[in-house]
């Protein structure tokens, strides 16, 4: 009988240890054929952009990534690229110290630590390995085989990409590390280049020319891309121009005192509706979730239909925002009020346009537009805030005819000081903040402290 039992248990034992093994070997057999991976981590730093995701899909044909590192960095660069091949099973990648093979790495064009030799249907390119986006950038030169143009407006006081935390220097390396060659052009000295896939007018201070204006209406004829970025100020040429294709740019200044970000006067206004399913703020189901801050701000909407004009307003401010009428007043800190002339509720900021007849040139694209009433929004100093780099990012690419390259990316610590902190509340919430910081935890622990050496006396 005892050894029927003790046959019985190791019986019951054995097909346990069956069990397990069987059951740890179907879950390695699962583990190796899936691919899916859980990015617990709170920024996603483990995780590829939407943009990077949208890129590897376009990869059709093997694509050779070699990298050559220094000593003792292997490890970053191979996390990386291993997260692309996951994602793509044509991308094969191999990793070189860079001081042992250096004449391989002579061969491919690499003469730095950290390059990365991007080969792809007979094309090569190097590109910077790290962080995410430069590589990206890399993958899509040697995707595409040339760069695109961009054409910064000059003459009028507009913010030149490169310079102090006005400047947009940040936007331009941004856009550099996405295939752009930024240059300044003068549409006085002569027609916009015809390589130019996007014009940029960035905050000018002074108003266009007709002739000039009427080469940016050649150019978005013939299906080129242009970026406005206004701030409020006096440009009477350059809205009837917008006027013309049915937009209309407030001689305003918008501001909201309920819903501001921390720290400012209320002057900047925090953008956070934004209409659903726009290749700009709302691209392939990667919104902008962070809103956007435009620190001077001036409204843009669409006031009437243009036949061979397609625009619509796609940001707005909050129902809690007012459109001062003077932007004088706003500057000096007024309050806005109906008796001046100032209108209360959500107010358009952003908008795009199509322009051009479908049909009306067999094989060119129509032209795009996108207005935003502010230029502060993608300076230097404003551009890490929030969604204000998708934003700036995603307009480019849009307008620029590349919307594989709109989406969120991932977030860089900025290297400039910046006058904004990205916190948003409302009056009602910081006076919260305040009172329980401030009065009402030390006043708990004042009191706790009086009753505690009140009770000890009357004992002693």
């Amino acid at each position: 009988m005892a050894l029927t039992r003790a046959a019985r248990s190791w019986s019951q034992l054995v097909l346990q240890i069956l069990l397990l093994l069987t059951g740890l070997g179907l879950l390695q057999v699962v583990a190796e054929r899936t691919n899916h991976r859980f990015d617990l981590t709170p920024g996603r730093e483990l995780s590829l952009s939407p943009v990077t995701q949208k890129l590897l899909a376009e990869v059709k044909d093997p694509l050779r990534i070699t990298v050559f590192f220094r000593r003792g960095t292997k490890e970053q660069y191979a996390q990386l690229l291993e997260r692309l091949r996951v994602l793509n099973r044509k991308v094969e990648f191999e990793l070189y110290d860079l001081d042992r093979y250096p004449d391989r790495a002579r061969t491919v064009g690499v003469t730095q630590y950290g390059r990365a030799a991007i080969e792809y249907a007979g094309r090569r390119t190097v590109a910077p390995a790290l962080p995410e986006e430069e590589l990206a950038g890399g993958i899509l030169r040697a995707l595409r085989g040339k760069a695109r143009h961009i054409a910064f407006t000059i003459g009028h006081g507009e913010r030149a990409p490169g310079g102090g935390p006005e400047s947009y220097g940040r936007l331009a390396g941004a856009l550099a590390a996405e295939n752009y060659v930024a240059e300044g052009h003068s549409l006085l000295d002569g027609p916009v280049p015809p390589e130019t896939d996007l014009v940029v007018v960035a905050g000018p201070q002074h108003d266009f020319l007709l002739p000039e204006l009427d080469e940016l209406a050649r150019y978005l004829k013939g299906g080129g891309g242009v970026l406005l970025f206004l701030d409020p100020a006096p440009l009477p040429n350059l809205a009837r121009f917008l006027a013309s294709t049915g937009i209309r740019l407030g001689d305003d200044f918008v501001v909201d005192r309920e819903k501001r970000v921390l720290g400012t006067d209320g002057l900047a206004a925090v953008v956070e509706l934004f209409k659903q399913g726009n290749p700009v703020s709302d691209p392939s189901a990667n919104p902008i979730q962070s809103g956007v801050v435009l620190p001077s701000a001036r409204t843009v909407d669409v006031a009437a239909e243009v036949p061979g004009v397609e625009a619509e307003s796609i940001a707005r401010t909050a129902p809690t925002a007012w459109a001062m009428a003077d932007p004088a007043r706003a500057r000096r800190g007024e309050e806005p009020s109906q008796a001046h002339h100032d209108t209360l509720g959500s107010a358009s900021v952003v908008v795009m346009a199509e322009i051009g007849s479908p049909g009306d040139d067999a094989g060119r694209r129509r032209g795009r537009m996108v207005v935003v009433g502010d230029s502060d929004f993608a300076s230097d100093a404003y551009l890490d805030l929030l969604g204000n780099r998708d934003l700036a990012l995603n307009a480019a690419a849009w307008a620029a005819g590349e919307e594989s390259l709109a989406g969120t990316r991932t977030k860089k610590v900025p290297e400039v000081i910046r006058p904004l902190s990205p916190l948003v509340l409302t009056e009602g919430q910081a006076r919260a903040i305040f009172l329980a910081g401030v009065v009402i935890e030390p006043g708990i622990v004042l009191v706790l402290g009086s009753t505690l050496v009140g009770l000890r006396r009357r004992r002693g």
